[in-house]
């Protein structure tokens, strides 16, 4: 059941009608039999997966706090090393398992005929045959945050039902964002009380993920995959076409599928964290990842990068605690060599820009420059030109399709045959119906000529809409939604991490 199909469309107002027919404990049994319905219908059997898993867990975080209460410092310390074992070597099993067996085998057998030529036969890589179960990825980060602030002191579940409601909410289950439990616990416990403008603000929410993945995401999707996945080479600008559809593409389908999940779970009143803000006005890459998948860079600082030491002991220090967690960060995402250079790329660019913050500040001249409109627009676009670099290791296969990308954008002589696909399927005018909005954002606002809406969360900016607007914007995208007719629910991008 894919958030922009039509079962989920007759799936959520069953489950936001009975919600808010109930109270108390039945309504927190309605959510987890509602999540665990959504989840088992991807594969039934992952349905027992998780709910073994959040019943350790939560088993564990239970004699965490007891422990922690009567001083068994030991005691707890041994639960939670229990406790992380378990859910990263699930993690490591599912996911990264064939990947470290097939190198393990590459490299023996690398060394085999380094050795000689009269090697025995190579080994061929026993591969595991298991089907990543949605969602881990994310589950077990929020498992992790979970045991871990136990174990610094902070109070656990005690009812195992509201657990479970946090382990498999299915409007964040699959794709995030990270829950931090105690604040999920707290809406869940009270959630907000049905109004119209709350009505209002989830739709509106709903409705917009729809456009972002249906109309425009899923249409680009289409058309840059085949150069991705060739490695013949391209003409530099049908390359260019691909690497900076694919930067709205990863961008639309994402925050497409936070917006829809954000919208459902405020349907039910709760109001889960933000996961995007605006994240491609921003003038440096230390801004973007303030602003891109937030929930993921937060959990990244506080349970990566801080424990390493963080900004302690030096440039030296912290410059390497930075690339691990960003290493982490890349392969965090995937199994492959790939993930892991993009994760590299992004920890080098970051000390980058902490190098050259601590340049401007020692330059007066230099950093009043980069606070005119020109400064910020050229930091904007450096930023853009990054990002659509790093995601095109991203996007490819491997890195050697990555580096034919990087290859074809030399080829400038080839013709271009992209830029007419794209006129005729449509995603031009679905797009600029879109950033016109945007535009329209900005007139309607109170600050035009200073644009201090770019520094304001896409929530705040939506909620300074009069309502004529709000209502001419929803509708509109309503009627471009149907007019997009996918054939079939796509799978968003981020499901298979």
């Amino acid at each position: 059941m894919i958030f922009s199909s039509l079962q989920y469309l007759l799936f959520l107002p069953v489950v936001v009608f009975l919600y808010w027919r109930t109270r108390g404990s039945v309504r927190v049994a309605l959510v987890v039999a509602a999540s665990y319905f959504f989840y088992m219908s991807w594969l039934p059997v992952y349905g027992l997966f998780l709910l073994a898993l959040s019943s350790i867990t939560w088993w564990l975080g239970q004699g965490i706090a007891t422990a922690y209460q009567k001083n068994e410092k030991s005691k707890a310390k041994l639960l939670l090393s229990l406790g992380l074992l378990l859910n990263l070597g699930c993690l490591c099993y599912y996911k990264y398992a064939n990947f470290f067996i097939l190198n393990a085998v590459e490299g023996v057998n690398w060394l085999r005929n380094f050795f000689g030529a009269s090697a025995p036969k190579p080994w061929d890589a026993p591969i595991l045959d298991v089907v990543l179960p949605l969602g881990i990825s994310f589950f077990v980060f929020e498992f992790v945050h979970y045991l871990a602030d136990i174990y610094k002191g902070n109070k656990s579940i005690s009812s195992f039902m509201e657990f479970s409601a946090f382990a498999s909410f299915f409007p964040s289950q699959i794709a995030g964002p990270i829950k931090r439990y105690q604040d999920f616990q707290e809406k869940l416990t009270v959630p907000e009380p049905w109004s119209a403008p709350l009505f209002f603000e989830a739709c509106a929410l709903i409705v917009q993920g729809m456009f972002k993945k249906i109309a425009i995401a899923d249409p680009i999707g289409v058309l840059v995959f085949p150069p991705f996945q060739t490695m013949q080479l391209l003409s530099a600008a049908d390359a260019t076409i691909a690497a900076i559809g694919f930067v709205i593409q990863v961008y639309c389908d994402f925050s497409g599928y936070t917006d829809i999940g954000r919208g459902s779970a405020l349907l039910l009143g709760i109001r889960l964290p933000e996961n995007f803000n605006l994240p491609y006005l921003s003038v440096d890459l230390g801004e973007f990842w303030r602003r891109w998948h937030m929930s993921l860079s937060t959990w990244m600082r506080d349970y990566v990068y801080i424990p390493l030491g963080g900004s302690r002991g030096g440039t030296w220090f912290s410059s390497r605690n930075l690339l691990i967690t960003m290493i982490a960060c890349g392969f965090w995402h995937g199994a492959s060599w790939h993930y892991l250079a993009f994760g590299a790329l992004h920890g080098l660019g970051l000390i980058a820009n902490r190098v050259w913050k601590d340049v401007l500040k020692n330059s007066k001249a230099l950093s009043s420059v980069l606070e005119t409109s020109a400064g910020k627009a050229f930091g904007l676009l450096l930023t853009l030109l990054f990002i659509a670099f790093t995601d095109t290791v991203f996007r490819s296969p491997d890195i050697p399709h990555a580096f034919n990308m990087f290859r074809s954008l030399l080829n400038i002589g080839a013709p271009c045959t992209m830029l007419p696909a794209l006129f005729k399927s449509g995603i031009i005018q679905f797009f600029s119906v879109y950033f016109f909005f945007w535009v329209m954002l900005e007139v309607v606002t109170k600050y035009p000529e200073k644009f201090p809406w770019l520094r304001d969360s896409a929530q705040d900016i939506r909620l300074k809409f009069s309502t004529p607007v709000r209502l001419a914007s929803w509708t509109a995208a309503v009627i471009l939604l149907f007019a997009a007719k996918p054939n079939e629910a796509v799978p968003f991008v981020y499901f298979q991490f």
